[in-house]
């Protein structure tokens, strides 16, 4: 029995297919795109064929929605149809000529977006976090505490502008305050966005 597949060369990629959570065939990984500034992968270019059809359009998926399981070899795309059937792409002959242009992270923006209204983490609040956990960005927002008529903490999200982005509910211990700012730290770079006025 060969070993299962956990560090894979993109060479060997094609040899993967993507299928829905049904295990049906829904088209095929063609590369890895990499970010060569943060050393991560920025989306996978997937070809649908399959039970969708999309038979020149490519789609830049994110790798949140891609789940890869080594049993079977193949990668589970849990994304619904609708989703992707709205999703920006990319013509199959013209995906590399895009790709290139992409030079700074707002070029990848309304591909983010996109995916992150649906609920797939934001690739470059992703580049956010890895860059500030390696020293490589400054840190310019900032959290003031301070504690309201009735005695209890609060904490105020600060922008570099000096703008209040967000007020936290009260807490009547420093601690519980501290542990609420640890939790926005760890979790708002990647917090997915929920739109329910769509």
């Amino acid at each position: 029995m060969a070993a299962l597949a956990r560090f894979v060369p993109t060479i060997k990629l094609k040899q993967y297919d993507v299928v829905n959570k049904k295990h049906e065939d829904m088209g095929q990984v063609q590369t890895f795109v990499i970010d060569m500034h943060e050393g991560l992968i920025a989306f996978v270019l997937v070809s649908f064929g399959g039970t969708l059809g999309f038979g020149d359009k490519w789609f830049a998926l994110p790798w949140d929605a891609l789940q890869w399981y080594p049993e079977t070899m193949k990668f589970v795309l849990d994304m619904p149809e609708e989703v992707l059937k709205n999703a920006p792409g990319m013509h199959k002959d013209k995906w590399l000529q895009e790709i290139e242009q992409w030079q700074k992270e707002d070029d990848l923006a309304a591909i983010d977006h996109y995916y992150g209204q649906h609920g797939y983490k934001s690739y470059l609040g992703i580049v956010r976090l890895v860059s500030i956990k390696r020293g490589r960005r400054k840190v310019d927002t900032r959290f003031e505490i301070d504690k309201d008529k009735a005695g209890e903490y609060r904490f105020k999200l600060i922008a570099p502008n000096n703008q209040v982005i967000a007020v936290s509910e009260g807490y009547t211990a420093k601690e519980g305050l501290m542990n609420g700012i640890e939790s926005v730290k760890e979790n708002a770079l990647i917090a997915t966005i929920v739109d329910t006025t769509l």
